[in-house]
């Protein structure tokens, strides 16, 4: 907080040097309390309410108070000043003294249970994350994740979690019956949000939050519009708050967030994302299920499941620990691929019927756009350029580190400017996809004059590339076509 301006050292107590009015006959009581409750905020015309701790501007305390009192407490001695960097929202630390913490604790309180008592939202939570992975070890350990994801926060006020919560599957799976016993537990702590609050360019309900759900928030429609301007809300230290008629402050950011859709793509992952734990949640369980947690929750469940929650052993798990990949997380990866790195994907992975060798820029170009109409991607054609530029970035991103040796293992296309050697044609510099691993055959080379056998020597880059790139020629004016447009 080196930027923020401080209270300076030496400041005179608001209104000194001059005679404060004398406040209207029966209003003193009010001005001490003014005095004891409020603070103007340094540099606004914006108040802090500390009987109802919210922020509000000058003109409508006036409409509360009246325009003679308010005026008397902002031009008394003792009227209380609060600095940039004095109102903050730090859950979990002891702030000095003229400072203002917008976390003041937990209005629900933990209720002493057992495991079996929590049984049913136990039971819940296993549902949900039933198709997570493909092995009960593997579903177990997402579920692990989650609930240590869940108790975190709670055993450790104030700590901020690195990646999100993805829960999305069809209607009546019991998502929002879960996240709304969550949500519950952190009282004004915890907010729901949905499109229109996202939208608006006023996020005051960010501040002083804890726990952040999101409900249906992502549709296709605006899926990548919104990916970015989440991404701070999971990951950044502070937000700007942004209330109506207010200035814009900055805040430390707290929010764990939660995202629940019945969307299939409900948010737009990238190949290396860390932010989202992604969940699948299959179809209805046993109505029974829903109707034990229905009544554990009225029965005290939120502060039963805090307990609970506070008990969860988190070692090993802390604010950086990076989220599990899960078979739902696979898939929003690969259904956020754009199409030249799909198409990548598929040639690299052997599922078309293209040999994976040395070809030019432009076949390889030439056979994407015959993709493209073969997948429905005809839409998302780009120039070559753009592919080429784009392929190039995405073979590189992908490329893994050796758990052995820890170095970057070879890229799996690589994309060069090769001399070619045609048979009689003079050389002429072509533009060409290296898959790794494709090297220049050996060559027979005759006996030597004294007769004796020679090593067999390696073709020339140039005259290699040129038999590729015509063999591909055959390939790729052949990909993607009927029959009957052969025959043609």
């Amino acid at each position: 907080e080196g930027a923020r301006a401080e209270p300076p050292a030496t400041a005179a107590p608001a209104g000194r040097g001059k005679k404060p009015k004398a406040p209207p006959e029966g209003g003193g009581g009010v001005v001490e309390r003014l005095l004891k409750n409020f603070a103007l905020r340094y540099g606004t015309d914006e108040v802090w309410d500390g009987e109802q701790r919210i922020t509000m501007a000058v003109k409508h305390l006036r409409l509360v108070f009246g325009g003679a009192l308010v005026n008397t407490w902002l031009a008394h001695p003792d009227r209380r000043v609060l600095y940039e960097g004095q109102m903050v929202f730090e859950p979990g630390k002891v702030l000095p003294d003229g400072h203002v913490n917008l976390f003041d604790g937990f209005t629900v309180k933990p209720i002493e249970c057992t495991e079996e008592d929590v049984k049913p939202m136990l039971d819940l939570a296993r549902h949900l994350c039933s198709l997570s992975a493909r092995t009960e070890a593997g579903t177990a350990a997402v579920l692990e994740q989650v609930l240590q994801w869940l108790a975190y926060p709670l055993q450790y006020p104030g700590a901020k979690l690195r990646f999100a919560l993805v829960f999305h599957g069809p209607q009546g799976t019991g998502k929002n019956l879960f996240f709304d016993c969550v949500r519950s537990m952190y009282g004004k702590y915890g907010r729901m949000v949905g499109q229109t609050e996202l939208e608006d360019r006023f996020n005051g309900y960010l501040s002083g939050k804890l726990m952040l759900i999101g409900n249906e928030v992502v549709t296709r429609q605006e899926l990548f519009h919104h990916k970015n301007k989440l991404k701070w809300v999971i990951t950044e230290p502070e937000i700007p708050i942004r209330g109506m008629h207010q200035e814009v402050r900055w805040e430390s950011n707290h929010a764990q967030v939660v995202f629940l859709s019945n969307e299939l793509q409900p948010v737009a992952l990238e190949k290396d994302d860390r932010r989202h734990l992604v969940v699948y949640t299959p179809a209805a369980e046993d109505p029974d299920l829903y109707l034990r947690v229905a009544d554990f929750l009225a029965n005290d469940g939120a502060a039963k499941w805090m307990h609970y929650l506070l008990k969860v052993d988190t070692e090993g798990f802390n604010e950086f620990t990076k989220p599990l990949m899960t078979e739902a997380k696979a898939t929003l990866i690969e259904l956020g691929l754009k199409a030249p790195e799909r198409f990548i994907e598929e040639w690299l992975g052997g599922y078309l019927e293209l040999p994976l060798q040395v070809c030019s820029a432009e076949q390889l170009y030439k056979v994407f756009r015959r993709w493209c109409e073969n997948t429905g991607e005809r839409g998302n054609w780009v120039v070559q350029q753009q592919f080429t530029r784009t392929v190039e970035r995405y073979v590189y991103e992908r490329v893994e580190i050796d758990p052995v040796t820890k170095q970057r293992r070879p890229q799996a296309l690589l994309y060069k400017v090769v001399s070619v050697a045609h048979e009689g044609k003079p050389r002429k510099s072509v533009r060409c996809w290296v898959p790794t691993g494709c090297t220049a055959p050996l060559v027979h080379v005759p006996p030597g004059d004294d007769g004796a056998p020679r090593e067999p020597e390696e073709m020339t880059e140039g005259k290699w590339a040129a038999m590729c790139i015509e063999s591909f020629d055959i390939v790729a004016n052949r990909y993607g076509r009927s029959r009957f447009e052969e025959e043609s």
